[in-house]
């Protein structure tokens, strides 16, 4: 049952929690009894009271509590009560970056998250790794006060769910919060496009959609590729770098680079292979890149969908949306054809199929991006934000593209016009943490 608590403060008592008797009988609480109070991390062994003075849903926490805990009294909170511990949340973590320099500029951005905060409630901290205590599990953090709709700075425990939205992470730091708040710390995790990939390629329900791919190990891996598939594309095995080329095998003695962030585009000649590793060796290091076969090549009409995929309240994956430029072999004054809801009516426009027919491939598309990040999680991660880049082409073939589990961005809903889906995404992601959180 769901609970929001009207929150005083009591200076006379110390040590005790009284509760309106309609609050402490839809917790089970029928007599004065002892009960552990919670907030975040931290505890304080109490006495539970119960008194017909407080207004309905009331609660009053002697001050020696209030100021233990450090429970922010201008947030809207609940309570619930489990096992021997009463808990007062949620206490959601937003783990933004190492510095906290670096996370204060970010600050006006993450309001977004709590634009609908009447629909999550409870004490919501933005926080980084240099503020954190780990000896005394304290942490410094701006804390969102609802009343005046503005962050404010603090000391509060660890939150009882911590949303990572940084890569800046180490395994070490998030064991350390595991080990304090249980499995409560999602997208907790890095993985390669190449670790990636391998996991997928062993997977019966989407290796088919892969495209061909190969470790860059040296230059010699990427000229014999080419020989196969004259049209590469080459990533950073690191998942966070967008950064990407098109490589292109012209004809036997020419080469075209194009870097696909600015499109800048380099054309190389060479005599022997001994010049084409040279050319390699400038723009990619050893061991560091992958190397895939190009699937939007010149003369043949691909679409491709970035899928958002969120875990809900219930820990279930959801599309929240997704998104397109269209036909991505049109040019409109030399620009891409702008960002689009992708519908099933672009579906049976492009690939020319029925109504029944696009209906299908639509439901398809949307369970190979949902088996996608399934399969990902299935490697132990705690993975619950995620997008998934899709390409169709003209033919009806199918290929996963780009895998984002970096903290994606879901500014694509607001450039697209559709803010409602974008706030409604940050607001899914937000009551994941709060099921986290004990809520």
């Amino acid at each position: 049952m769901e609970n929001i608590i009207l929150l005083s403060r009591n200076t006379s008592n110390r040590g005790i929690l009284t509760l309106h008797p309609k609050l402490a009988e839809s917790m089970g609480i029928t007599q004065i009894t002892a009960r552990k109070i919670r907030f975040g991390s931290n505890t304080y062994q109490s006495i539970v009271d119960i008194s017909d003075q407080l207004p309905l849903n009331g609660a009053s926490l002697s001050e020696d509590i209030l100021d233990m805990l450090n429970i922010p009294q201008h947030c809207s909170l609940e309570i619930k009560q489990n096992g021997n511990e009463i808990q007062i949340g949620p206490f959601i973590g937003l783990l933004a970056g190492y510095y906290q320099s670096s996370i204060k500029k970010y600050l006006d951005h993450l309001r977004d998250y709590v634009l609908l905060y009447r629909e999550i409630k409870g004490a919501i901290l933005v926080f980084s790794l240099d503020h954190v205590d780990k000896v005394n599990h304290l942490v410094k953090g701006y804390l969102y006060n609802p009343q005046k709709k503005q962050w404010e700075e603090g000391i509060y425990p660890y939150p009882a769910s911590i949303f990572v939205m940084t890569s800046s992470v180490s395994t070490a730091w998030i064991q350390h919060f595991k080990e304090i708040i249980g499995n409560a710390v999602f997208n907790d995790f890095f993985l390669t496009r190449w670790s990636i990939h391998k996991k997928l390629a062993n997977s019966i329900g989407v290796k088919c959609y892969l495209p061909d791919t190969n470790l860059y190990g040296s230059p010699q891996d990427l000229y014999y590729f080419l020989k196969k598939f004259p049209n590469l594309t080459v990533k950073s095995l690191n998942s966070a770098n967008r950064q990407a080329y098109r490589v292109l095998l012209r004809d036997s003695n020419s080469l075209v680079m194009t870097n696909l962030t600015n499109m800048e585009t380099k054309t190389y000649r060479f005599n022997n292979r001994d010049q084409a590793y040279s050319i390699f060796s400038k723009y990619f290091k050893d061991g560091e890149n992958l190397v895939q076969e190009s699937i939007d090549v010149t003369g043949y009409r691909t679409i491709t969908i970035r899928f958002i995929i969120v875990k809900n309240y219930s820990g279930q994956w959801q599309v929240m949306g997704s998104f397109t430029r269209g036909d991505q072999s049109v040019k409109k004054d030399g620009k891409l054809l702008p960002l689009v809801k992708f519908e099933k009516d672009i579906v049976k426009d492009f690939l020319q199929q029925s109504e029944l027919h696009a209906s299908l491939t639509y439901e398809e598309l949307n369970h190979i991006a949902i088996d996608t990040v399934n399969e990902i999680e299935a490697m132990g991660v705690h993975l619950a934000n995620a997008a998934v880049d899709i390409t169709v082409g003209e033919l009806g073939d199918i290929w996963i593209s780009e895998i984002d589990h970096c903290n994606p961005s879901h500014d694509i809903a607001l450039v697209a016009g559709y803010p409602g889906i974008y706030y409604e995404i940050l607001k899914t992601n937000m009551l994941y943490a709060k099921k986290l959180a004990g809520f």
